[in-house]
C-alpha cells in the first residue's frame, strides 16, 4: 500500500509540473529548440513498415509519457528520393 501511495504521489507531482510547463507556453510566440527541448522528453521514430509505406511515430512528453489526445492520429505523407516512393508517418 505504500508503494501505491508513494507511486502516486509522485505521478501528482509529475502532472503539476507538466501542468507549469503547459502554462509557461500557453501564449508562445516563436518556436525555439529550446522550448521543444523542454516540452518533449523524447521522440520515436519506428522502422518503415515496407509492406504499407507506414513508419510509426511516437512523441513523449516531459514529466508525463505520451497524450493519448482522443482523436484520431496525426498522419502526414512525404516523398523520400531515397526510396522512390511517398511514406506515410502516423504520429500516436
Amino acid at each position: 500500500m505504500t508503494s501505491v501511495i508513494n507511486t502516486a504521489t509522485e505521478r501528482n507531482s509529475d502532472i503539476k509540473k507538466f501542468i507549469a510547463l503547459v502554462h509557461k507556453y500557453t501564449r508562445i510566440n516563436e518556436l525555439t529548440y529550446e522550448n521543444v527541448h523542454e516540452f518533449i522528453d523524447r521522440i520515436l521514430i519506428h522502422e518503415l513498415d515496407k509492406e504499407t509505406n507506414t513508419r510509426k511515430i511516437e512523441i513523449f512528453y516531459s514529466f508525463v509519457g505520451k497524450v493519448d489526445s482522443g482523436e484520431k492520429p496525426t498522419e502526414n505523407i512525404s516523398y523520400f528520393r531515397q526510396m522512390g516512393a511517398d511514406i506515410k508517418s502516423v504520429a500516436i
